[in-house]
């Protein structure tokens, strides 16, 4: 903040802003007094906004604002100063200003330069400028996240085969902790998310396909669904919401605490201690909770089956056994552990990109999540895709 006389200083008490529009000859004439700083900046600029000069018809008239009574100036005051010039200025009255001091004048001059560049770059920005920004900063994000998922995975793998060549450094404990919060505590959601859908899609099936007769092909379409694409999909979907984002804010607090540095100082690996019996216990887990919602997604349609189509339990394994075979079963669970691997390597990664702040905890976390679906969509379909190809 600038004083008239003193320059910068700490106030300690404000003078009340003011300001009048008069007539001085050929010039319309602003007359700023007292305090133009941000605390009053919000009543100053309600009350700009409703002021209204007359244009005259003529080029002789020039606008001034004199702010030889103004005691206090920030660049809240000078922005509200120079917005009333270029109001003017727009409306064809040339505007200067009187009774400035040098330290105004800089801070005034500094402003509106700023104001310029700002409306230069809006002006010249186009839609097809602005597309491909957005195009080419999307771009370099998406390189730069691939960048370093890659050289994290690097990481993992170099951590896992110093694991292979001392087996000491490998810890039991933590794995087998994973193993039951990400595995066993999460077949009961799993479970019931599986049956549900199983039992929509069965449902769903039966009415689009009795239109044409076939309503028996409903257990085929559920069958090769569920084994193929819906359990796996929908198993990993849930580890990611629930374990990704787990590893991500259990990793971030750890950052955000200072306990990574910490374990660092002492000569601890985070990779080995965090990190590796994290990404095992999900590749270990993964397949078996992808069977378990596969028969789940089977036995939902089991029960859509006998509801809707009288059918018993010996005729729906018989049309099951007919429908599929082991070559569906196989191409569904050759996906777990490459998803596990991703939902993990996302997970730990956002967990160590957490800074010292609650706010950048829930960042990573959202992005973690996020992620870790979109990649395994996108795994998954481009798995789907390649196993067509080769006749899978």
């Amino acid at each position: 903040m600038l004083k008239r006389d003193q320059g910068v200083f700490l106030p300690t008490r404000v003078a009340t802003p003011g300001y009048k529009v008069e007539l001085r000859g050929t010039s319309f004439c602003l007359v700023a007094t007292g305090s133009w700083t941000v605390r009053e900046a919000a009543s100053l600029e309600s009350g700009l906004k409703r002021l209204r000069v007359p244009i005259p018809p003529t080029p002789d008239f020039t606008g001034v604002l004199d702010i030889s009574g103004i005691e206090q100036l920030d660049t809240a005051g000078a922005w509200l100063l120079q917005r009333i010039v270029r109001m003017w200025e727009d409306r064809g009255l040339r505007t200067s200003f009187d009774g400035a001091t040098e330290s105004f004048e800089i801070l005034l001059e500094e402003v509106r330069l700023r104001s310029a560049e700002q409306r230069t770059a809006i002006a010249r920005s186009s839609l097809l400028a602005s597309v491909t920004q957005g195009c080419a900063k999307a771009f370099t994000s998406v390189s730069r996240e691939a960048i370093l998922i890659t050289g994290f995975l690097g990481l993992l793998v170099a951590t896992m085969m110093r694991m292979v060549v001392q087996p000491r450094r490998f810890r039991p404990v933590s794995f087998i902790h994973h193993l039951d919060h990400a595995g066993l505590r999460a077949v009961p959601i799993i479970a019931l998310i599986c049956l549900l859908i199983g039992a929509v899609v069965m449902q769903q099936g039966i009415v689009q396909l009795r239109a044409f007769g076939a309503e028996t092909f409903a257990v085929n379409m559920v069958a090769i669904l569920s084994l193929r694409e819906v359990g796996v999909l929908l198993t990993s979907i849930m580890v990611a919401g629930r374990s990704g984002s787990a590893f991500t804010a259990e990793i971030g607090s750890m950052k955000m605490r200072e306990e990574i540095d910490a374990m660092r100082t002492l000569g601890i690996d985070p990779m080995e201690t965090l990190v590796v019996p994290r990404v095992l216990a999900l590749i270990v887990v993964l397949p078996l909770l992808t069977f378990v919602g596969d028969m789940m997604c089977l036995l939902g349609g089991g029960v859509m089956a006998k509801v809707m189509l009288g059918m018993d339990t010996q005729a729906y394994l018989e049309a099951l056994q007919g429908a599929v075979n082991m070559r569906h079963f196989m191409a569904g669970m050759m996906k777990a552990p490459f998803a596990a691997l991703i939902i993990g390597l996302v997970g730990c990664l956002e967990g160590m990109k957490v800074s010292g702040s609650a706010e950048s905890l829930g960042i990573h976390v959202t992005s973690a999540v996020v992620k870790a679906i979109f990649l395994v969509i996108i795994f998954d379909a481009l798995f789907a895709m390649f196993l067509s190809l080769i006749g899978v």
